[in-house]
């Protein structure tokens, strides 16, 4: 088993002993203005996803493989160095983003959620600019972790990486 550990830029894998359990690493957690978070974790089998009010039992709840999570990585151009990453429950797909300002002096960062079916967009959340824990990559990283990497000439994530 592989534990991921992520920090600003900075990917660290240990090994586990085996039948330990498996440990979650944060890759995105903020608050919104109305008193709900999200929280963005991976593991060694994928990505997990909760949303609702602190304390309480989250109104949803998603765990999807690597391989049904669509990463999309910073294409090294822009104001912001961002990134963004999708989970699917049926029609309704929850895309989480973070970025970082590069070109401000205090580099903010700011992470926000969106809830869309189909072209749709259903809700919009923004994240609290102090509640917002994010490390640039994290999602990049936590997918290369997991074996993938990114074809920049078919412009794709694959599981063959050469």
């Amino acid at each position: 088993m592989v534990q991921f550990s992520i920090g600003v830029g900075v990917l660290v894998l240990s090994a586990m002993p085996l039948g330990a359990p498996a440990q979650a690493e944060t890759l995105l957690q903020c608050s919104f203005s109305n008193g709900k978070t999200v929280v963005l974790e991976t593991d060694e089998t994928g990505v997990a996803y909760r949303f609702g009010r602190p304390g309480q039992t989250p109104e949803l709840t998603l765990h999807r493989p690597y391989d049904q999570v669509d990463v999309t990585p910073w294409p090294g151009i822009g104001r912001s160095i961002w990134e963004d990453l999708s989970l699917h429950n049926g029609e309704v797909t929850y895309r989480l983003w973070g970025a970082l300002d590069r070109m401000s002096e205090d580099h903010e960062l700011s992470a926000g959620l969106i809830v869309e079916q189909g072209e749709e967009e259903l809700a919009r959340f923004e994240c609290l600019p102090n509640s917002v824990n994010y490390a640039v990559f994290s999602f990049s990283d936590a997918y290369e972790a997991a074996g993938y990497c990114w074809n920049f000439e078919d412009v794709m994530w694959q599981e063959t990486c050469e």
